[in-house]
């Protein structure tokens, strides 16, 4: 069983739905401390969030004594978030052995695509 939260999740307010078809989802409430020097939410919240739950969701499926770690993100920004609540879903694409790869989507409250990424994870044991 996972924690519910990190501490960097935890501290910001993420709320975590690990959800039944493999899928985990994030939302986190936008506040002002989230807005960058335009008055816009900074992309690296769009951008922890998809880490968060694209990782969240190849760590589900981790063996006891693996471990992982993201890689590689790619993020495209493609509107503006809301300032209201923001959620991101992450999805494995295909896990292997050794190497998995995930795509994930921010949305809005009002359900408009905000960000999408694609990712790579290291899998392997964790050290003795």
């Amino acid at each position: 069983m996972l924690p519910l939260l990190s501490p960097i999740n935890e501290h910001l307010g993420v709320s975590v739905e690990d959800l039944d078809d493999g899928r985990v989802r994030l939302s986190l409430p936008v506040g002002k401390h989230l807005l960058n020097e335009v008055g816009l939410v900074h992309g690296g919240v769009a951008s922890l969030l998809l880490d968060g739950a694209m990782g969240r969701a190849i760590v589900r499926t981790l063996a006891k004594g693996e471990q992982c770690a993201t890689v590689h993100l790619s993020v495209q920004f493609l509107a503006a978030a809301p300032h209201t609540t923001m959620r991101a879903e992450g999805r494995i694409v295909k896990r292997g052995r050794r190497v998995a790869f995930l795509e994930g989507e921010v949305v809005g409250d009002d359900g408009r695509l905000v960000a999408r990424a694609t990712g790579t994870w290291a899998i392997a044991p964790k050290p003795r």
